[in-house]
């Protein structure tokens, strides 16, 4: 289903029906042919066109979250925690751990996440959200959300309290989207608030490294990669 002039025939309802069974890339094409050649009938294009947004944007929400995980993604394992998880190997950060970290993190900088998140929102009413996602202007609203994480870490880092009330939250929050109890898990402590704070403290400089790109370097990822699944360690390497 490639044609606008076959959806503009057809009823709202039934668009939305057809579009949700379309894949990405072909809701996508449609949003752009119609965006470059609009139908006659104004109201109905702009109905479908949201649709299609709709479609593109699915059930993702958490646009502030999505950008500030994108500063660990070289580090981030995808391993489900359970009662026998241990520390993650150095330096490497669970995405459990680190989606818990966010929901903790966030009540010390809402007034933010709440401003980004209304500005990918109000862009995404126009533009697909995976272009809004990877604009110039998101990079900056994740610099910033990058550079306002670190500063509430180090600050808590001299709080005693603060960071007591942090991992208290954190670890709720954990036990929550793991679904076991806390107490039947390795708490998080310190020392994983002083790995999130490196990693988030050295992306900035990761992100503009080039050596990634040279040749020599596409044969010693995957040694390192393959040397760690040996020793049953999770490959925590980035790509």
């Amino acid at each position: 289903m490639d044609s606008i002039d076959s959806l503009m025939t057809m009823k709202v309802e039934k668009v939305r029906e057809l579009l949700v069974h379309l894949d990405r890339a072909t809701v996508l094409r449609l949003f752009d042919r119609m965006a470059a050649h609009p139908p006659r009938d104004g109201q109905l294009a702009a109905q479908v066109t949201a649709l299609m947004l709709e479609v593109l944007t699915g059930e993702r929400r958490e646009h502030a979250r999505r950008l500030w995980t994108t500063w660990l993604e070289p580090v981030l394992v995808r391993e489900r925690i359970g009662p026998a998880s241990g520390r993650p190997l150095p330096g490497s950060i669970n995405a459990t751990d680190a989606a818990a970290c966010w929901a903790a993190l966030t009540p010390r900088m809402a007034e933010l996440v709440a401003d980004v998140q209304e500005r990918i929102a109000e862009r995404a009413r126009r533009t697909p959200l995976d272009r809004v996602l990877a604009s110039p202007d998101a990079a900056r609203w994740a610099e910033t959300l990058r550079r306002r994480s670190a500063v509430e870490l180090r600050s808590m880092r001299r709080d005693p309290a603060a960071l007591s009330a942090f991992l208290c939250a954190a670890n709720a929050q954990r036990a929550r989207l793991s679904g076991i109890p806390c107490e039947r898990l390795r708490l998080l402590d310190q020392t994983d608030v002083d790995t999130l704070l490196a990693v988030l403290e050295a992306m900035a400089a990761w992100t503009d490294v080039v050596w990634r790109s040279r040749p020599e370097s596409r044969g010693l990822l995957p040694a390192v990669r393959a040397a760690l699944l040996e020793c049953g360690a999770p490959a925590a390497v980035p790509a």
